[in-house]
């Protein structure tokens, strides 16, 4: 029977005894949908719990019958059962208690054989696939105490914060892989097609964040903790020590486009060189580039944005990055901090316009002004004077700021998107040790991104899959080196791995 055939007649079964009991109600029973989906509730969780009891049942018989001969002398070994200590295993919203049978010869001196953790490689403890896969959702998208509080609320599953970071960090590894899967997979699709059609126009935004992260060390004479305990565990007291790690996200979407469906996100201080136009030109890939599509690229001019731009898209003659308009104004807002004697606020607006038309003798000559006008003193914070930093900044890069242009073909002219986008990867903390760290940053920021573009469900099938291709190949290894240690005989392994036993062995 398959696994349809077996749902459809269970759900005959459940129809005609739900039929039955619906009838039992009254009409202002059956009317109240809450009492019917509590109904159905209680019903779906007995069956779940039922589903599970009879699996380990069956699961414990079978092995046991394929493994009771002794590879030793061949007779029937003993099967002794640990009645009152099941494995216990966590599943989504369910605890499932397995038998931990024992197979042991009492004629020769063959080794004991425990048969569930032969054959599921499981132990006390562990968890499904589902479980860690919405442990890692929840803990993305905030703390981990919040996170254990959603397991619970959502699915009545208790994890212990410990757990669940674990839990998380192994789906946060998964997500990596499969990025970067995804992205080698787009770039491969351009370098064999070489489509030369694709959408009119892309506009990838990027920005960079500052995250603070950070690991504990012990504390030293001086500091405020030295030769103090902590209070709970009466440990000594530890210290972080900061360290500021740039966090780069980018979005590419198709002009109108307001659903996010092309994100990533990086670390600059662990990628590779040219990771950033690596990572730039498979997001476009994905968003359907040819070559003919125009790339706008919006941005500010640092984390090496635009370089990395022009480097991605080097055969696309229509690739142009574009100054954020945000940015520009920033700096001549604080250059009109430390101007004295003038309209400051006219002298802002004039260098505005100067730079929204693209007049370059009006914008030397407001800089002119404002060097005349400059305070006698800079106040103490300020290491450079902003008129003398406007100035190289628009000298620099005065040809990439066109947000006039922009605006003229309603596109875009503030890269509001992507600040946001960064916020989202940096801002929403993690109040717990050890969630930010260095090595912990990238996996976390690319499940956030995998979430909010809409893969989460093409990650989660890929992430099933490969629980059960690692499961294949795992539960081989096991039985052969069970075989190796003479507890199977070699009878015993092919029966388990049934009559592919030859392929089995060779894949592993």
């Amino acid at each position: 029977m398959s696994d349809e055939d077996w749902i459809a007649e269970v759900c005959r079964v459940v129809r005609e005894m739900t039929g039955a009991r619906l009838r039992d109600m009254g009409l202002r029973e059956l009317a109240s949908l809450d009492r019917i989906e509590a109904l159905v509730r209680a019903l779906c969780a007995a069956l779940a719990v039922m589903a599970f009891e009879v699996w380990g049942e069956m699961l414990t018989q079978m092995a046991v019958d394929a493994t009771r001969a002794c590879p030793g002398c061949g007779h029937a070994r003993k099967c002794k059962r640990r009645e009152g200590a099941p494995m216990e295993l966590r599943v989504l919203g369910l605890t499932v208690r397995v038998p931990k049978p024992y197979l042991e010869c009492a004629r020769c001196d063959a080794p004991g054989l425990s048969i569930t953790a032969l054959v599921s490689g499981l132990a006390s403890g562990d968890t499904s696939a589902e479980l860690r896969l919405r442990a890692g959702y929840s803990a993305s998208q905030h703390s981990y105490g919040k996170a254990k509080r959603d397991l619970l609320v959502h699915y009545g599953e208790t994890v212990e914060r410990t757990k669940l970071r674990r839990m998380a960090l192994e789906v946060e590894r998964c997500a990596t892989d499969y990025a970067e899967r995804v992205r080698e997979t787009a770039i491969a699709q351009i370098e064999r097609e070489r489509r030369t059609t694709g959408v009119p126009l892309l506009m990838l935004q990027a920005d960079g964040g500052v995250v603070r992260t950070g690991t504990l060390t012990p504390c030293v004479r001086g500091d405020p903790g030295f030769e103090k305990k902590t209070a709970k565990r009466g440990l000594p007291r530890r210290k972080r020590e900061t360290q500021f790690r740039e966090l780069i996200t980018f979005d590419v979407r198709v002009p109108g486009e307001v659903e996010a469906s092309a994100l990533d996100a990086m670390v600059p201080v662990h990628a590779r060189e040219g990771e950033r136009s690596r990572r730039m030109l498979a997001l476009a890939a994905r968003k359907g580039l040819g070559d003919g599509t125009e790339i706008v690229g919006l941005g500010d001019m640092g984390s090496n944005l635009p370089a990395a731009f022009a480097e991605a898209f080097v055969g696309y003659p229509k690739a142009h990055w574009y100054d954020d308009w945000h940015h520009v104004c920033d700096y001549i807002r604080k250059a009109g901090h430390v101007l004295v004697g003038l309209d400051v606020e006219h002298w802002r607006e004039t260098m505005r316009d100067a730079c929204w038309q693209r007049d370059e003798r009006e914008r030397e000559r407001i800089l002119r002004r404002a060097r005349k006008h400059r305070a006698p003193e800079l106040p103490a914070h300020l290491e450079k004077c902003p008129v003398a930093t406007l100035q190289t900044y628009l000298r620099n890069n005065w040809d990439h700021i066109r947000s006039a242009e922009l605006k003229a073909r309603g596109l875009e002219f503030v890269s509001s998107r992507a600040e946001s986008q960064v916020r989202d990867r940096t801002h929403v903390r993690f109040h717990v040790a050890g969630a930010w760290s260095s090595h912990n940053l990238e996996g976390k920021s690319l499940l956030r991104a995998i979430i909010d573009d809409g893969r989460w469900s093409d990650f989660r099938t890929d992430y099933l899959c490969r629980a059960a291709t690692s499961f294949d190949a795992e539960l081989v290894l096991r039985l052969q080196r069970a075989r190796d240690e003479a507890r199977l005989s070699d009878e015993q392994l092919a029966a388990i791995l049934g009559p592919h036993a030859a392929d089995h062995a060779k894949a592993a």
